[in-house]
């Protein structure tokens, strides 16, 4: 699962509470149980690489800067593949917001976090 936020310092516990409320019931026991984790690098790095250089990966986000030159590149992935998306307090908006936030933003940061079960 992808999750998307606009200028949100740290998104694990957001993103937690958001898996825990919406795929398990709210059972908080369910995310260990089912061993689910987060990735230390997107997926979409496999396919893009180069374009990692200038974005802090703190191995449970991906942070890009609204200077990055391949800024876009991420906004347009996070819009297509996130399942959710948080604005700074960590509050869940729709695609619409986020996209209207990051757009009307001179500088924001774009974070992306990536976690599933272990397989």
């Amino acid at each position: 699962m992808l999750f998307a936020s606009v200028n949100l310092i740290d998104m694990e516990d957001v993103v937690i509470d958001w898996v825990v409320d919406n795929e398990m019931g709210g059972n908080s026991d369910s995310w260990e149980d089912n061993e689910w984790g987060f990735y230390e690098e997107l997926s979409f790095k496999v396919v893009n690489e180069s374009i990692f250089d200038d974005v802090d990966e703190t191995g449970v986000q991906t942070n890009i800067s609204k200077g990055n030159e391949h800024f876009d590149k991420f906004l347009n992935y996070s819009l297509d593949k996130s399942d959710a998306f948080f604005d700074e307090n960590g509050t869940e908006i729709e695609k619409q917001e986020y996209e209207v936030q990051v757009k009307g933003s001179e500088s924001c940061v774009i974070s992306i976090s990536e976690c599933h079960p272990e397989m």
